[in-house]
């Protein structure tokens, strides 16, 4: 430790509080290993700044410096040391193997970083080999923790869920105070379901290192999936504090301010990413993004190019390669895209629709049908689907069963995810779920399926079985909700709705807390959702389009036709109900002439709609000059929906109206 003290007195006394943070890169190592080089002066003041930045969580600092200290003594064997976990921890694992092997050259024992040349392996996918260096029997008793850390990365990484509990179930074992093995074991738990178990570890490493950037980042990505975009930001800016070129914060920032439609910062972000990282490829998607959105695929394509294909394999990714092709008219490329997608993700609906929309576009109008009949023959499909559906039927010559889908569209039944049948047959999802009745993976297909099949009152007896047994899951909690509200049990279901929510408050788990606390009356309950959905989610379009009818339904006139304008500007003319919605928040307020524009521009979208059909009669009704036409629409909507009081009552005002114009033009 000569060398060390030397260092130490060189550079200030207010330094020796640092030596701790040396941590593994010093401790243990024989006093054989620095026969090489004890490290001359230039290089001892330039380690010593190292450390100093270290200190402050600023790897990319410290890396210079130890850069300056190699170039100062290359016989160093500290400093390559010291400069390897450096690296790790800016996940350069190559680096980190190539320091790690000069100073084995310079006389270093392997088996005195094995836990760091491993780390590295583990780096560049290089499994078995980590795998050999991490299960070494000479591994140095200090080090056997962060190894066992290191080997369940590597069993996480490899889908050995067995090896991963062992090595991370040894590593608490060994050292539990370690902020970055509850960050693993966090991602670990997430990985398997268990999402309650992951924010309980991620909080345990916050607790033990509250400047621990790894984990304050995937607090934020936690968070971020529990209860949206809007909640993980103050969790990356705190790290970002710590370290403002951290390159995995700032991704993880710029892709959530992205998603949340700030894209003039993301771009920021992004152009940041690319001048401390020149390759990243994420910096560069997300440009390709937002050239994309603004219809420029030309620019959008030569910055997906320059991921060089390390994302092709992202489904995020696949979606916006296809969505260029398809901008661009390569129907056929596009098809490839949306291909390859669906058979990554089966029951994104998205992918399904965009797919046969180019199947349709491409000329290939039944292949689109085929894709399109799991969906569309049951109810609950998607509307957009339905709306395909009917013109590929058109298309082929099928124009009865077109009409019988397209005045299916006109009652917007947007239904849920739960209308996917399973392919496996019935028979064989029960005996796989007798099997392994507390597998969450296995029992859910059989709950769906049960659930698809009618046998309501079954379903919801195997769901509340896998509840218990999995409490962490929200997917457990929402099968529950879901078998209870088709019994009409809105008490239980909003109970497991809650649990669903405190794990991950996604977009569904809103959605159908609206639906159970509308359906008991309680409008006021389902308003404060939306609110609290819609505060770490401004842009959700689903949200913000339930938010606007509840001001409608409220007679908050100007509120609903801000939102429903905002939706307007976003998503284009081509949605009925919001174009409707628009025509009954002008009508509301007076504004008789753009209340009607709003509500020609929807039934020319959607003229089959009874929800279209009374609104538009009505703006047309209140402007008073056109009482014959707003009596007709109305009296559509009845034909279509007559079993609805509110449009009965409408239909009566009409015919008041029209015949109170009548006995005045006869007076």
């Amino acid at each position: 430790m000569r060398s060390l003290m030397r260092i130490l007195r060189i550079y200030r006394p207010g330094i020796v509080g640092l030596a701790a943070l040396l941590g593994v890169s010093f401790i243990g190592l024989s006093s054989a290993t620095y026969a090489t080089s004890g490290g001359n002066e230039d290089a001892q003041n330039s380690l010593a700044k190292a450390v100093e930045h270290r200190s402050r969580g600023d790897a990319r600092s410290a890396r210079i410096e130890l850069m300056n200290a190699i170039k100062a003594d290359p016989q160093w064997v500290k400093a390559r040391v010291m400069q390897a976990e450096t690296l790790l921890k800016l996940r350069d694992g190559m680096g980190a193997e190539a320091e790690l092997q000069r100073a084995f050259e310079l006389g270093l024992e392997r088996a005195e970083v094995r836990h760091l040349y491993g780390h590295a392996l583990q780096l560049q996918g290089n499994w078995n080999a980590a795998k050999n260096e991490l299960l070494a029997s000479d591994i140095a008793g200090a080090h056997q923790a962060y190894a066992a850390r290191i080997l369940g990365r590597v069993a996480l990484q490899t889908g050995d869920d067995a090896l991963a509990t062992r090595a991370f179930d040894r590593a608490i074992q060994l050292d539990s105070s370690d902020a970055d093995l509850w960050v693993d074991i966090a991602r670990f738990r997430s990985g398997t379901g268990d999402q309650a178990g992951a924010i309980a570890a991620v909080d345990e490493a916050v607790k033990l290192d509250p400047n621990n950037i790894r984990a304050l980042q995937y607090r934020g990505e936690l968070l971020r999936f529990q209860f949206g975009l809007g909640a993980a930001l103050p969790w990356f800016e705190r790290a970002l504090q710590i370290d403002p070129n951290d390159v995995a914060v700032l991704t993880e920032y710029a892709a959530t301010l992205g998603d949340m439609g700030r894209m003039t910062d993301m771009l920021t972000i992004a152009r940041k990413i690319i001048s401390l990282d020149g390759r990243n490829p994420r910096a560069f998607f997300m440009q390709s993004v937002l050239a994309a959105r603004a219809g420029k695929y030309d620019l959008a394509r030569v910055l997906m190019q320059k991921t060089e294909g390390q994302l092709d394999d992202v489904p995020a990714v696949l979606l916006v390669q296809a969505i260029i092709e398809h901008g661009d008219a390569n129907y056929n490329a596009a098809i490839d895209k949306f291909q390859r997608l669906v058979s990554l993700q089966p029951n994104n609906r998205q992918a399904q629709n965009l797919l046969a929309r180019s199947l349709y576009l491409a000329g290939d109008a039944e292949e689109a049908v085929d894709l399109l009949k799991p969906q569309v023959n049951r109810s609950g499909a998607d509307p957009y689907a339905l709306w395909l559906a009917g013109r590929g039927l058109e298309a082929i010559g099928e124009r009865r069963q077109a009409v019988r889908v397209l005045n299916r569209v006109a009652h917007h039944d947007i239904g849920k995810k739960t209308a996917f049948a399973p392919a496996i047959p019935l028979g064989v999802l029960r005996a796989e779920a007798e099997r392994a009745p507390n597998s969450a993976p296995v029992v859910i297909p059989y709950i769906r399926a049960l659930y698809d099949n009618g046998d309501i009152a079954n379903a919801f007896v195997k769901a509340k079985r896998l509840q218990a047994g999995n409490p962490g899951a929200s997917d457990a909690h929402i099968l529950v909700a879901d078998t209870a509200m088709a019994l009409g049990n809105y008490d239980e279901a909003l109970a497991a709705l809650r649990l669903a929510k405190q794990i991950h408050f996604s977009e569904s788990v809103m959605l159908r807390l609206v639906e159970a606390f509308r359906a008991k009356g309680a409008l006021q309950q389902s308003g404060e959702v939306l609110a609290e959905y819609l505060n770490y989610n401004p842009n959700n379009v689903a949200g913000l389009r339930w938010m606007a009818y509840e001001h409608l339904e409220t007679e908050n006139w100007d509120i609903a036709r801000r939102i429903l304008e905002s939706l307007r500007k976003r998503i284009g003319e081509n949605d009925a109900l919001i174009m409707a919605g628009l025509a009954q928040a002008y009508t509301g307020l007076g504004q008789s002439e753009k209340a009607i524009r709003a509500g020609r521009i929807a039934y020319r979208v959607q003229p089959s709609s009874p929800v279209v059909s009374h609104l538009y009669g009505l703006a047309l009704l209140a402007d008073g000059s056109r009482n014959k036409d707003a009596y007709d629409l109305i009296k559509k909507a009845v034909t279509i929906t007559p079993d609805s009081g509110l449009y009965r009552r409408s239909l009566a005002k009409a015919r008041q109206a029209l015949d109170q114009e009548k006995g005045t033009k006869e007076s």
